[in-house]
């Protein structure tokens, strides 16, 4: 092994000392958020339409 280089994590302990997962369950939370607004304004657009452009 070189010195001065550090081994692969390889799965006990977490790299930044954050509890495994957390990263992952945190992009999933953002992932369903900006999926929730993104249909409310998808609603509220296709809504709109409806009213101001069928006669």
């Amino acid at each position: 092994m070189t010195t001065g280089m550090t081994m692969a994590n390889d799965g006990n302990e977490p790299a930044n000392g954050t509890t495994p997962g957390t990263n992952h369950r945190q992009t999933y939370d953002s992932f369903m958020t900006v999926t929730k607004w993104a249909v409310i304004l998808i609603a509220i657009a296709l809504i709109l339409l409806a009213v101001f452009l069928v006669r």
